[in-house]
């Protein structure tokens, strides 16, 4: 699946669906216009039905059939499982879109803080014009300027820094190695990748049968970690909010080098490295207040359980390193405070 935080590319898909939909819609209806009304004068002109006719028109419902099907094929085909860009590409969301990226051109920004503010005016827009949920506002573009949209190199100094989190968990000291990973004063240690030592690599390691294995919980996540999300699950329970999390508490490596294989370049952790093959971290699901689960280009106001996520991760040691990565994943949780060894 591509990015589609272009303006080119955002273009050229709401014509292309706008073209597949006329073809699905408005020239079948001009077909079967344009056969009704020849059946309409022959009748009147007293001409009867002829074999030559019938080939015509025979000839006629071909070509709408035809162009009907490649349109329909077409329009599937790229909307494939839910296609982002494809879903994006409205007509409301792109003049947002066209309004953002003239003002971002108009200011001396760098690349990624530039592509950061598109991506949060589409995500925006898309929930405000396709949800109408009217009490979401599109950012400003003086929230850019004035650098209080945070970089993701800024949000990790932060979540270091943040004292508080340290002595919460300082209780948590265990030497007992889990799939590579020991806690020690509410840090996880986990290996140094190493090219070639596969010892070094995560998935390796994961648990047959973790209950059997000391894990306290029949997914594979290290101990500590599921001990913080489900506190952290619980918390937001009691809050009013629904989330879960994921039951791939140890993802095999072999398993991630499938993702890194099929999906597109950067979204996947190159095979070996990925903290979920550790199993410290989860992909959550967030949920809406009547039980559905918050559709992909949600934001944290349209999803008060994701956003009330966001906002209170650090209280239970934990942080959602890739809100800010080009490829954002709202979703992804993992431990605060992890060193390499």
């Amino acid at each position: 699946m591509f990015n589609c935080n272009s303006i080119n590319l955002l273009t050229f898909t709401y014509y292309l669906k706008v073209i597949l939909g006329l073809c699905m819609t408005i020239v079948p209806l001009f077909f079967i216009e344009k056969i009704v009304i020849s059946f309409i004068k022959n009748k009147e002109k007293g001409f009867k039905i002829n074999k030559m006719f019938l080939k015509k028109q025979l000839k006629t419902i071909y070509y709408l059939i035809s162009i009907f099907l490649l349109a329909f094929s077409l329009y599937n085909v790229i909307n494939k499982d839910g296609n982002k860009c494809f879903m994006y590409a409205t007509k409301d969301v792109l003049n947002d879109y066209k309004v953002a990226y003239n003002e971002v051109t108009k200011n001396s920004l760098d690349e990624k803080t530039k592509n950061n503010y598109l991506e949060s005016v589409l995500l925006t827009s898309y929930d405000k014009n396709i949800e109408n949920n009217k009490n979401v506002n599109i950012p400003p573009i003086e929230t850019v300027l004035n650098n209080k949209t945070k970089t993701e190199e800024t949000v990790k100094v932060e979540q270091l820094n943040n004292k508080t989190n340290d002595t919460t968990y300082l209780k948590e000291t265990d030497k007992t190695i889990q799939n590579k990973v020991y806690v020690v004063n509410g840090k996880f240690y986990l290996p140094n990748y190493v090219y070639g030592n596969k010892a070094s690599y995560s998935g390796v390691n994961c648990p047959s049968n973790p209950l059997k294995e000391g894990y306290n919980n029949p997914y594979g996540y290290n101990n500590y970690f599921y001990t913080r999300l489900t506190k952290f699950v619980e918390a937001a329970k009691s809050n009013g909010y629904k989330i879960t999390i994921s039951h791939q508490g140890c993802r095999s490596y072999k398993t991630q080098v499938n993702y890194y294989n099929t999906m597109a370049k950067g979204r996947a952790a190159q095979p070996g490295y990925s903290l979920h093959g550790f199993g410290i971290a989860s992909d959550l699901e967030f949920y809406k207040s009547d039980g559905s689960v918050c559709p992909y280009g949600r934001t944290d106001s349209s999803c008060p359980s994701m956003g009330w996520a966001h906002k209170n991760a650090s209280k239970y040691g934990l942080t959602f390193p890739l809100l800010h990565a080009s490829y954002k994943e709202d979703w992804h949780i993992e431990p605060l405070t992890k060193v390499r060894y």
